[in-house]
């Protein structure tokens, strides 16, 4: 839009070209007609399913819109918010109004209320218009999401644990699905190895009723789950599983849901059912909790408790800053609008547990991508999974959550591979595995045996590729390769060796591999003594393209400091140009 009578530019067009440039950057906004009373100027529906208002004025008329904001909120008291907006008086005389409002960095806008209470304090942002899409769409999390998230992740913890409660009424089928657990993420607990199957099946379910709602071939859980016969509760829940993995390849998501599924259909009928009510309940309480960051805190909330997997993952808000970190100004002068470029970057995190650091790493190359203008998110997320992101993990349920997390962000998207391996570990014979520190020193890991998809039992030295097909065994004589990166990206485990070790292999196993890995280390700058971090950062630190490639880590405060830290240190001081370090004093 061009005009030469600036004095004629109304507050309604400019409206127009706004909610336009919010549409541009993936949020479902739309300005509406002037003269309507009651209407607001523009309204931006969320994937949450929530509604946000926004009252739009030239800076000369605040006051008024402080009126004006006061009585939306009144009149529409379930919205989550109602923002208002202020527009530079410059644009005024602005010979392209649309050019100049899409460069703007001098908007202002604030939160006025929300759910009908008005705020006594407020914050006023200055920015773009790619900013305020921004906070709109980070509101949910911003203004009520902690509650939501906790509430949420109190729904599912105790359905999980009813669940778990329940299968451990009955001895056999207990040790059955325990065992599962047991053989793939080596979990000797059998009351946490029951809370992971049953946060195994919750995630199934969860998805499959994500999957129904984007897919009309695909049928809603409880209608799966009432198509049941006297004998055996689970068919149908298990049918629709099953031909999901066959016509829409989600293998990855359902494969060891389906394993516990057939376990528990050796129970008795009451009991199936038991076990399935609570979650099912549990999916139909947080179905709201939609998109990227609500979807991901529940999830991250839910497996921080130790007693869910035994481990500690990274948060959510933790991944999201270090992934805007590493983006901040690198690849340089790249053209986010063109979704081959970030497709085109190799990214691995050795340590990818449920796949956070992953997740974030794509959700910011989408963000930058379609503040760029680009208009091809569904492609990008695609081609990022199939090609740029690799993760490895030792845990099979980290890797099945990993992969469920990622094809949560778009549920719509088929994909054809996933590059996350479950990593061997363990020692036999002469033959020692070290997990993704076997990548120290090395560019493949050879793979022993093929894993046929529908076999869940893995040997300790039995490395598999999840892939969008399935949990894809690789035939013997191949291997499990780390490529060349751009970005490694890890929150390894901080424990010292012998920690992490402890309880998982057998002493005799452990000593091996304690052996093994200080032999490793000895050319390496990084000291056994100073924990799991060091020996990571020497894993991946090689594989980064000489120049270019970027390392984000976190790791222990004592990386500054410690003595054990000081070849890590001397590496990085060798090897890198450090940009910067962010320091948490937070005792939790």
């Amino acid at each position: 839009m061009t005009t030469a009578q600036t004095d004629n530019i109304r507050e309604e067009a400019v409206n127009t070209l706004l909610a336009q440039l919010l549409r541009d950057y993936g949020l479902t906004a739309r300005a509406e007609r002037r003269g309507r009373d009651g209407v607001p100027d523009i309204l931006v529906e969320l994937k949450t399913g929530d509604t946000i208002l926004l009252e739009c004025k030239w800076d000369e008329a605040a006051g008024l819109l402080e009126n004006q904001l006061s009585e939306r909120l009144a009149d529409y008291p379930h919205t989550l918010a109602v923002a208002g907006v202020l527009y530079p008086a410059r644009l005024k005389t602005a010979d392209d109004i649309q050019a100049d409002l899409a460069t703007a960095g001098d908007l202002r806008w604030w939160v006025h209320g929300t759910r009908g209470a008005a705020y006594l304090e407020r914050s006023i942002r200055t920015g773009s218009a790619a900013g305020l899409a921004d906070q709109l769409r980070a509101l949910p999390l911003e203004l009520e999401g902690v509650d939501r998230v906790v509430a949420a992740a109190g729904i599912v913890g105790y359905g999980v644990e009813q669940a778990a409660r329940q299968i451990a009424t009955h001895a056999r089928i207990a040790r059955l699905i325990a065992d599962i657990i047991a053989k793939t993420d080596r979990e000797n607990d059998r009351g946490a190895a029951l809370r992971i199957a049953g946060l195994a099946l919750f995630n199934a379910l969860a998805f499959h009723d994500r999957l129904a709602a984007v897919n009309p071939d695909v049928s809603a859980v409880t209608e799966a789950f009432r198509h049941q016969n006297a004998h055996n509760p689970l068919y149908g829940l298990r049918g629709a599983w099953s031909s999901i993995c066959e016509s829409i390849d989600y293998v990855p998501v359902f494969q060891m849901a389906i394993d516990i599924l057939d376990n528990l259909s050796y129970a008795p009928p009451k009991l199936q059912t038991d076990v399935i009510n609570p979650l099912i309940d549990a999916m139909e309480g947080t179905r709201q909790l939609e998109g990227h960051d609500l979807s991901g805190r529940l999830f991250h909330t839910l497996l921080s408790d130790a007693k869910f997997t035994g481990a500690y993952y990274t948060s959510v808000p933790a991944a999201t800053m270090l992934a805007r970190l590493v983006f901040h100004d690198w690849p340089p002068g790249v053209d986010w609008k063109d979704h081959e470029f970030p497709a085109s970057l190799n990214v691995a995190d050795l340590a990818c547990g449920t796949g956070t650091l992953l997740m974030a790493v794509a959700a910011e190359s989408e963000r930058r991508h379609t503040t760029a203008g680009g208009r091809s998110a569904g492609l990008l997320h695609k081609a990022m999974v199939e090609q740029a992101l690799h993760g490895y993990d030792v845990q099979l349920s980290a890797i099945h959550f990993a992969a469920t997390s990622l094809a949560m962000l778009n549920p719509e998207i088929e994909f054809d591979r996933m590059n996350l391996y479950v990593m061997p570990l363990g020692a036999e014979s002469d033959n020692v595995s070290l997990g993704s520190l076997d990548f120290l020193g090395r560019d493949e890991v050879a793979v022993q045996f093929a894993l046929s998809p529908d076999d869940t039992g893995v040997n300790a030295l039995e490395p598999e590729r999840v892939g969008g097909g399935g949990s894809r065994g690789i035939a013997e004589g191949q291997t499990a390769r780390l490529p060349n990166l751009d970005l490694a990206i890890m929150n390894p485990p901080f424990t010292r060796v012998h920690q992490m070790l402890f309880g998982v292999v057998p002493p005799a196993q452990r000593r091996k591999m304690q052996e093994e890995l200080s032999r490793r280390l000895r050319s390496r700058q990084a000291s056994a003594t100073a924990g799991l971090g060091a020996a990571f950062v020497a894993a991946a630190a090689p594989k980064l393209r000489p120049g270019e490639g970027r390392l984000a880590l976190v790791l222990p405060v004592t990386l500054c400091t410690g003595a054990s830290w000081q070849q890590t240190r001397d590496l990085i001081e060798r090897d890198f140009t450090l940009d910067m370090v962010v320091v948490s004093h937070d005792p939790t």
